[in-house]
């Protein structure tokens, strides 16, 4: 008998993934706008004067915001952040206490690349003492989940992700939870091409139309099967 006669088993398997194909797609679609709205956002911030530390604190997104401020760098006790990656490059982000006032603040001063062995690389002399440091306030996302991490307190310290609380512990001082993200022009500074969203918009859009289109193909399979079945 000619018709639509897709079979029980195959209407069940399509009801059961063309939804998640679908809100996948639009999750991606989501994922794409935040970038957007993060890169709107840095780039509302970047070109302005930077404020001190006390009146970007009581914004109400403190985030991307530049400060100029001045303290002590506490070069002996440096926070080595690993398996970064530049350009596909791996390597470790170099973050120094910095002790302004009654606040400190983690200054980070970039990008080091390790080497073919994948070792960690010796650290150069950093700047120490009191000096004028300018950046912006980035909090990188807390939650990411780590293996191995490694349990040792000494400094340098080395982590895999930033640890709040256990670098405060280490210092002894209470630490803000933001990162000050210096530029090129600091003295003593690395490479400091940031990377200001993880993923691209496009990288986001790509994914949704990649789960739109196993939709698309579903529905096209699905219609084909119940056409051609007898």
């Amino acid at each position: 008998m000619k018709g639509f006669h897709p079979g029980v088993r195959t209407t069940l398997f399509v009801m059961l993934f063309l939804p998640v194909f679908v809100a996948l797609g639009f999750w991606q679609l989501d994922r794409a706008e935040q970038k957007r709205a993060i890169e709107r956002e840095f780039g509302a911030k970047k070109d302005l004067a930077p404020v001190t530390l006390e009146q970007a604190l009581v914004q109400p997104d403190p985030n991307y915001t530049r400060v100029a401020l001045r303290g002590q760098l506490l070069s002996h006790q440096p926070v080595l952040l690993d398996n970064r990656l530049r350009d596909g490059t791996p390597g470790i982000e170099v973050l120094v206490p910095l002790v302004a006032g009654a606040q400190t603040v983690l200054v980070n001063l970039g990008f080091l690349a390790k080497a073919t062995d994948m070792s960690v690389p010796p650290l150069p002399v950093l700047p120490s003492g009191n000096l004028n440091v300018t950046g912006y306030l980035y909090r990188p996302d807390k939650d990411r989940f780590v293996l191995g991490e490694s349990i040792d307190t000494g400094f340098p310290l080395l982590l895999q992700r930033m640890d709040w609380g256990r670098v405060s512990g280490g210092l002894g001082r209470e630490l803000l939870p933001w990162q000050l993200r210096v530029g090129p022009e600091q003295p003593g500074s690395f490479d400091t091409a940031w990377t200001i969203a993880v993923g691209s918009p496009s990288k986001h859009q790509g994914y949704a139309f990649q789960w739109f289109a196993m939709a698309f193909a579903l529905l096209a399979l699905y219609g084909y099967s119940g056409f051609k079945r007898r």
